[in-house]
């Protein structure tokens, strides 16, 4: 399941953001049209910009089998407060046989982190948020 933005909407966003940028700061500053070599800058800083955009900010999600709920939140519970994720109060807890929370930080941070997605079924949790903030996650988790 797909709970955001994956690598190619990430990337394409990144790369016409950044091309844009870079064309138009090199034609002003080499006070000349935007085609050429402009247009090659904002291509490379685009290649760039976009790559490096998608590799932190796609969405991902994991799969974490556990042997207790409870246990689970008491141990995924503190990590998510160090980065400074707050639980969402207005988000449903339960959705049939599956529990979700969601959790997102405060401020500036919320428009600039995104949100981390729990869902616990069965035996298993599914974390889905940002690739930088999943991976850190998962490596404190472990």
């Amino acid at each position: 399941m797909q709970f955001g933005p994956g690598f190619t909407a990430t990337f394409l966003y990144y790369f016409a953001s950044t091309a844009l940028v870079f064309t138009l700061v090199t034609a002003l500053s080499l006070d000349t049209a935007i085609a050429g070599v402009p247009q090659q800058v904002g291509l490379m800083g685009g290649l760039l910009g976009g790559l490096i955009g998608a590799y932190f900010n796609r969405s991902v999600s994991v799969e974490l089998p556990f042997k207790s709920k409870k246990t689970f939140w008491k141990q995924l519970d503190p990590i998510l407060s160090d980065l400074g994720y707050r639980l969402r109060e207005d988000a449903p807890e339960t959705e049939g046989s599956e529990e979700i929370r969601v959790y997102e930080r405060e401020g500036l941070q919320k428009a600039l982190s995104g949100k981390i997605y729990v869902q616990l079924e069965k035996d298993t949790a599914t974390l889905a948020g940002r690739a930088v903030q999943v991976k850190a996650i998962r490596k404190r988790l472990d």
